[in-house]
This record gives C-alpha cells, structure tokens and sequence, in this order.
C-alpha cells in the first residue's frame, strides 16, 4: 500500500491557515488516501467515474462547501473550498472536475441567481449528492464564449423550447438537473441569456450522446422543452453571468493544478 501523502509546503502556507482551514484539509485528504486512491486506476483503465464515492464526499459536504448551510451546504469559507479542490485534484482531476461543475456551475448559479423556492428545492438535494447536475454552455462551434451561443430559447405557454447543441459538457452524461445557457434575443448586439435547471424526467427530451471513455458528452437539446414555464434562472443582460459563473469554477480549477 502506498505511503500516505502529507504534503509539500515550501511556503510554509500551513502557516497562514487557521486550525479549522487545516483540519479540513487533512479530513479531506485522508479520505482521498483511505477511499480514493485505491480505486481510481482500475476506474481509469475501465473509462468508468467511480461513482461509489459521490455518497461520501457528500457526507464530508464537499458539494457547495462554500454555499450556507440553509440549503444543506457546508458554509465553509473560500480558503476551505479551494483547499478541498486541492485536495480532490490530487487525488483525480475528474474527481475535481465532478465536484466543483456541481458546487461551482450548477449550485452557485441556482444560489446566486434562482428564487428561494428554486434554492430550497434544488440545492439540498444537490449538496447530498441525491442529484447530480451539469453545466450546458459550451457548444461545438463557439466553445465557452457566450457572445457566440447560437443555442436559442424561446419561452411558449408550455414552457421553456431550447434548439441548440451543447458540447464537452462535465456530468452530462449522468446529470439529473442541467444549468443551460440560451440566447433569447439579440437587441443592438446585446446579448441576453437564460439559464435553467431541467429535470431529466419523461417531460425532458434533451439527448446525450457520450463518446466511448469519455467524461465530457454532448448535450443535443433540441426541441427540449423544460418542464416548468419558468426558467429556473430569470433572464439576465450581457455575458456577464455566464462569465461570472466560469469565473467560480475556475478558481476551483486553479487550485487542483499546482498539486504534485
């Protein structure tokens, strides 16, 4: 069995963490040590996400850490959260990945931006790991630019149509709640956007089609109507918000990429 990993720190950055920051962050990484590593080779060379693992890291509250603890999040501060991604990285990028779409691109986004029924009923069950949900702004032709999204959304008295393709989507593959980037019109090339979370029920037709050892599918949304007449995030002006919300999770990112 390999040697337990404890750490390099040339910067003696241990030193400005508070005592609550380190334990955090030594829970964290003796879980990735005791459940993590033992399993992520043989998961590597099966192209399969150890699933198996989701039930603790919600135990441990890594999803939304950094969101209140009303909605079922842990509540941690910034520095907490990154070290958990840190942590996470080191164990597994995918991991990582898995862990901050959820918090970062899907969590965030429904806190930030939904009403408090919408927070209320999405953001408990996501922190618990009970659903999982996906990103969907990336597209085939524009990559994460928003400013040149050419999936549309156009809301009728049944609810939300989205005609599109989204692409190299994180968790696509087995998301039950989707946070997807429309454009809803374009006035004096202002951009305005819609974000919503759909269900993968009966009422959902959104496709998936994932490439063989593959993390990263295509969504191909279309026709999809969501199953509520609102969106799960109101419309907003301008690229900003989608930006904002890539912003959130590359500080996650960020903090996996310097581990050995």
């Amino acid at each position: 069995m390999p040697p337990k990993f404890t750490g390099v720190d040339f910067y003696n950055i241990d030193g400005l963490l508070s005592e609550e920051e380190r334990a955090i962050r030594d829970t964290v990484r003796a879980w990735i040590d005791e459940n993590l590593m033992p399993v992520i080779g043989d998961a590597y060379v099966a192209g399969k996400f150890p699933k198996q693992l989701i039930p603790g890291m919600a135990e441990l509250g890594l999803f939304g850490a950094n969101l209140p603890e009303a909605y079922g999040c842990a509540g941690l501060n910034n520095v907490a959260y990154g070290l958990i991604m840190q942590e996470l990285e080191r164990g597994d990028s995918g991991v990582r990945s898995f862990a901050s779409v959820q918090g970062a691109l899907v969590m965030y986004p429904i806190y930030a931006f939904g009403s408090e029924e919408q927070k209320k009923q999405w953001l408990p069950q996501m922190a618990s790991g009970k659903v999982i949900g996906c990103f969907g702004l990336t597209e085939p032709d524009y990559g994460s630019n928003p400013a040149g999204m050419i999936t549309v959304a156009k809301e009728t008295k049944d609810g939300w149509v989205l005609n599109g393709a989204k692409m190299w989507i994180t968790n696509g593959s087995t998301a039950q709640a989707a946070i997807i980037w429309a454009l809803v019109e374009r006035r004096n090339s202002r951009l305005r956007g819609i974000s919503g979370a759909a269900s993968r029920s009966s009422t959902t037709s959104a496709g998936s089609n994932e490439p063989e050892i593959s993390s990263t599918p295509s969504l191909a949304p279309e026709r999809t109507s969501a199953p509520s007449p609102e969106p799960v995030c109101a419309p907003l002006s301008s690229t900003y918000t989608p930006i904002r919300c890539r912003a959130r999770s590359r500080s996650s990112s960020s903090r996996g990429t310097p581990c050995p």
